[in-house]
């Protein structure tokens, strides 16, 4: 084990668009599938540090499905990559894991952007004008979050003992985080890499990729095959993994072809892979 290594592995808990594989009302041969690879929830990962802390990115509607799948029951700090629906429906998931004992509070971190919406959309979680003594709690409660807002310079944030550098990438209409610590860098939901942010990774030497791949052929707001693969022959990572994958992309046939194209070190990830260090 190298000793200057902060996380000890990743899970991805969801490789999956928006709609999720299968797709509902949908019977193409993916969302029909026997193939487990082919059943993907909406895209997020666990990462569990060498001190045991487990650090989840993203709160996606699948959450708790997530979560049991993997026996997961303690989170101890999320990141938020950016507010599309796919990526924080989920997030009053985390409501049972404040509980405790002992009870505590998670930090949310993300940029400011997604401050702002996070405290607009999820008001009875995050804006604290929201109850008063006129207007009590009741019922079950809220979830205990409180939001963190990180630098994208690439400047170091330490988050549960592990050094992390955040980037803006567009997606859109908004932009979304790709994170890097150790030697690993995740970009998710992104329509471009810019220049200079494939020249920071290039000059990391990677070890790991995982990068965003929704279909073949044009897309407005995500990578598509061939943009990832010419992400990643510049990137020249060690090992990268393709997430974020709609119901066109058949989980060995997409092995095929990069294979064929990049070779054994890249492949198409799924739900439930751990890549450990």
């Amino acid at each position: 084990m190298d000793k200057n290594r902060q996380i000890r592995s990743v899970t991805i808990l969801g490789s999956g668009t928006s709609t999720g594989i299968p797709m509902l009302g949908c019977k193409c041969r993916v969302c029909t599938s026997e193939n487990p690879k082919n059943k993907r929830y909406r895209t997020s990962f666990l990462l569990n540090t060498q001190e045991d802390k487990n650090i989840l990115i993203d709160t996606t509607p699948d959450l708790r499905s997530q979560l049991l799948t993997n026996k997961i029951d303690r989170i101890d700090s999320c990141i938020i990559t950016h507010t599309h629906a796919d990526h924080v429906h989920g997030i009053d998931d985390l409501r049972p894991l404040c509980f405790g004992p002992p009870k505590k509070s998670i930090p949310i971190y993300t940029n400011e952007q997604s401050i702002n919406d996070l405290t607009t959309r999820f008001g009875y979680i995050f804006d604290k004008t929201y109850y008063n003594k006129n207007r009590p709690v009741l019922g079950g409660g809220i979830p205990k979050l409180h939001l963190e807002k990180v630098e994208t310079n690439f400047s170091v944030h330490n988050i549960e003992e592990v050094n992390f550098r955040f980037l803006e990438l567009p997606h859109g209409y908004i932009n979304t985080l790709m994170l890097q610590f150790d030697k690993v860098a995740i970009a998710v939901d992104c329509n471009e890499i810019p220049e200079d942010v494939v020249e920071k990774l290039r000059n990391i030497n990677l070890e790991l990729l995982i990068i965003d791949c929704v279909k073949e052929g044009q897309h407005s707001t995500h990578l598509t095959l061939d943009k990832t693969i010419d992400y990643i022959k510049r990137i020249n990572p060690k090992k990268a993994i393709l997430v974020h994958m709609g119901h066109q992309l058949e989980h060995n046939e997409l092995n095929d072809k990069l294979i064929e194209q990049l070779g054994p070190h890249v492949a198409a990830g799924y739900d439930g892979q751990i890549i450990s260090f």
